[in-house]
C-alpha cells in the first residue's frame, strides 16, 4: 500500500506551498523524530508524513487525501491513541502550524493548529489571563480541549471543552467551515467533549478568565505534596476522604500509589493543588497531624504549575491512562488496590512507572451555561491510573492488573458504574437516563459529518463508541 500512497506524493507537492515539508523516508532521522509518540501502543509507520505551516496548506492536503481515496490521521502533541496509521496512509502533522492569538478585552483566546499547552498558558499569563488546561505541557490545546479536558479549575472554569465557542473544521468532505452557535450550533455542540471525530479542527476560540478568579488575585495555586509509607494507607485514606468530600475549601489533585524516582521506594503521594485564599495548613491541616515522611509545597504562577510533571510526557515505552468516574472515594477499595500494584511491580519490574490515582475536586465542577457532548460535570471522583511499562510482552498482564484495580475502586454495584470514553457516558443507569440521548446525538451528527468514518469509526460502530 505504500508504494500507492508515495506514487500521490508529486501531486500533493505541487499544490502545497514549498515550505510544507513530506516525510516518506522511515530511515530518515527527521521522519523518526516526527512519528514519536507518547506511548508505542499500537503505533504503525506511515507511508508518509505531511508538515504543513498553514491552514491552506492543512486543508489542501486533507483534500489531496479524500481525492486519492488515501485514509489519513492529524497528530498535535502527539499523546492522542489515534494519532497513528500504517503504510495504507499518512500523518498529518501540524507541528509547523502553531499559534496562540489572545484577545484580553474579548477575554477569549483563540488557538491555532499543534499549539501546546504551555505555550497557551504562559501566551495568557501576559495577559493576565487563564484558561481550563491540563496537566501535561507537551499536550496539543485542542485536541486536550477537543476532548473534554479535566483540569485544576473545574470547579472555577469547568472542564476544557466547556471553554470552546467558536471553531474551523475541515470536513470529512474537504470543505472548510467555520462552526459557531449560528452557523453549525450541533456540530459545535459535538465538538464540546467529542470533536476529534468530526473532522479536522485548525482553530478554537475559547474563553479566558481573569486572575482575579485564582489564589490571591495573583494567578498563583498553591502546589504541594505529602508523601507517606505505603503501611500507613487506613489512616491516610481516611483523612483524604474527608478532605476530599469537603466543599469548603478549594482543594484538588491525586492520591497516589507510585513508586517515584530516583528511590523508587513504594509511597503514598498526595498531589495536591489548593486555589483558596488560605494558608495549606487551613484545607490540609488532618494531612500534616498525621506527620509525613515528606511534605513540600509551594504557590506558583498557574502557567507554571504542570513544569514539574514533564517526566510523565516522555514519548516512548507502552504508556496509556486507565480512567473511570467515581461516585465516592472507597476507602476499602483503595487500600485493596495498593495490593495489586504491588502484585503488579512484582511480577513486571518495567511497569514501576505505573501508578494507581485517584483523582480529586472538593468542589463541582462549575456547570456550563449551555449542554454539550460532555456528560461528566456531576463526577468529582476519577481513577485516572497512568499505565506504564517497558516490555511489550507484558501488555496483557499490566492491563490485567489495572483492570482489577479499576473493579475494586468501583465496588460491586454496576448501576453506579461511569465509564468515560470521550464525553460519551455508559452504564445501565447512564444509558437509560441520560447517557443513551447524548449517544444517539453523537452518532447521528457523525452520520451526518463523516458518514465513512474519515475520523475514526468511533459512533459508527457500536462496539467501538461504547
Amino acid at each position: 500500500m505504500s508504494h500507492r500512497v508515495l506514487s500521490q506524493l508529486a501531486t500533493l507537492q505541487a499544490i502545497v506551498a514549498a515550505g510544507c515539508e513530506i516525510l516518506h523516508d522511515p530511515q530518515d532521522a527527521r521522519f523518526q523524530q516526527r512519528l514519536a509518540r507518547w506511548t508505542d501502543i499500537d503505533r504503525k509507520v506511515p507511508a508518509a508524513i505531511v508538515l504543513p505551516r498553514t491552514e491552506d496548506d492543512c486543508l489542501k492536503t486533507v483534500q489531496w487525501a479524500l481525492n486519492s481515496g488515501l485514509p489519513f490521521v492529524p497528530k498535535s502533541g502527539g499523546h492522542s491513541p489515534w494519532s497513528t496509521i500504517g503504510a495504507e496512509g499518512v500523518i498529518i502533522d501540524l507541528s509547523l502550524y502553531s499559534d496562540v492569538h489572545v484577545d484580553a478585552s474579548a477575554g477569549t483566546a483563540t488557538v491555532i493548529g499543534s499549539v501546546l499547552a504551555k505555550e497557551v498558558s504562559v501566551r495568557l499569563a501576559e495577559a493576565g489571563l487563564f484558561t481550563a488546561l491540563g496537566n501535561g505541557n507537551s499536550v496539543g490545546a485542542i485536541p486536550y480541549l477537543l476532548g473534554g479536558g479535566g483540569s485544576i479549575t473545574n470547579s472555577i472554569t469547568g472542564f476544557g471543552s466547556d471553554q470552546i465557542l467558536a471553531a474551523r473544521v475541515i470536513t470529512a468532505k474537504g470543505e472548510l467551515i467555520e462552526v459557531t452557535e449560528e452557523t453549525y450550533p450541533d456540530l459545535l455542540w459535538a465538538l464540546k467533549g467529542a470533536g476529534q471525530f468530526f473532522g479536522l479542527v485548525t482553530q478554537l476560540t475559547v474563553r479566558a478568565h481573569p486572575f482575579s478568579l485564582l489564589r490571591k488575585q495573583q494567578g498563583l495555586i498553591w502546589v504541594g505534596a505529602f508523601i507517606f509509607p505505603l503501611d500507613r494507607a487506613v489512616e491516610v485514606a481516611r483523612v483524604m476522604k474527608q478532605i476530599m468530600d469537603d466543599p469548603q475549601h478549594a482543594t484538588a489533585g491525586l492520591l497516589m500509589i507510585i513508586a517515584p524516582p530516583p528511590a523508587r521506594v513504594p509511597s503514598l503521594v498526595i498531589s495536591a493543588r489548593y486555589t483558596g485564599d488560605e494558608a495549606p495548613e487551613v484545607p490540609f491541616k488532618a494531612l500534616y497531624d498525621l506527620q509525613p515522611t515528606a511534605t513540600m509545597g509551594r504557590e506558583l504562577p498557574i502557567q507554571n504549575v504542570s513544569d514539574e510533571r514533564e517526566a510523565l510526557c516522555a514519548k516512548g515505552d507502552f504508556k496509556r491512562f486507565g480512567i473511570v468516574g467515581l461516585h465516592e472515594f472507597r476507602i476499602d477499595g483503595f487500600v485493596q488496590a495498593i495490593e495489586v500494584w504491588k502484585k503488579l511491580i512484582q511480577e513486571c519490574p518495567d511497569a514501576i512507572n505505573t501508578a494507581f490515582n485517584v483523582q480529586w475536586d472538593s468542589r463541582p465542577v462549575k456547570t456550563p451555561d449551555k449542554e454539550s457532548a460532555m456528560s461528566s460535570h456531576d463526577i468529582r471522583f476519577w481513577q485516572v491510573n497512568i499505565v506504564w511499562h517497558t516490555d511489550e510482552k507484558n501488555r496483557r498482564k499490566v492491563d490485567e492488573y489495572n483492570d482489577e484495580c479499576v473493579a475494586l475502586m468501583r465496588g460491586p454495584d454496576e448501576t453506579r458504574y461511569i465509564d468515560f470514553q470521550n464525553a460519551t457516558r455508559t452504564g445501565p443507569i447512564q444509558r437509560r437516563y441520560r447517557g443513551e440521548a447524548r449517544l444517539e446525538k453523537l452518532r447521528q451528527l457523525k452520520r451526518e459529518w463523516d458518514p465513512q468514518g474519515v475520523f475514526t469509526r468511533q459512533l459508527l460502530d457500536t462496539d467501538a463508541s461504547q
